[in-house]
């Protein structure tokens, strides 16, 4: 099925990703990753960015957020155990877009394979070959 809602969204986050020199990829888990989407699936992305920039990447997620597309509604995934994560909520017409912010580290501790929407060079193609997920 075609998700032109879905397809836009990606090609906005690829294009802001890919400019933003502390950002090395853009990652789709869940139901993307399986091939299940439909209509009223959300985008489970994983922005994943170098760790010498932590703490300003943290501190501008919404910011970021915003950059991606109209964004509506935002609040972090502290009361779901996950810290890194933006709950968000964009518009007109409403997509839910779940982003976890992830150094390039962490991806060798992971639940899932996501899918790599944009990568730049290779170093998250290597770990996500050379490590396996692990149920946490």
């Amino acid at each position: 099925m075609k998700l032109p809602l879905h397809d836009r969204f990606i090609e906005q986050a690829i294009e802001y990703v890919s400019q933003d020199q502390r950002l090395i990829g853009l990652l789709a888990g869940g139901s993307m990753m399986y091939g299940e989407m439909d209509e009223y699936s959300d985008l489970d992305l994983i922005i994943v960015y170098n760790y010498a920039f932590r703490n300003e990447i943290m501190e501008q997620r919404f910011q970021i957020a915003e950059r991606l597309g109209h964004l509506l509604s935002a609040f972090t995934g502290e009361h779901v155990g996950e810290p890194r994560l933006l709950i968000c909520l964009y518009g007109p017409a409403p997509l839910h877009v779940d982003l976890k912010f992830v150094q390039l580290e962490e991806l060798e501790s992971r639940v899932e394979n996501p899918l790599i929407l944009w990568e730049r060079g290779s170093g998250i193609a290597t770990i996500l070959s050379k490590t396996s997920p692990s149920q946490m």
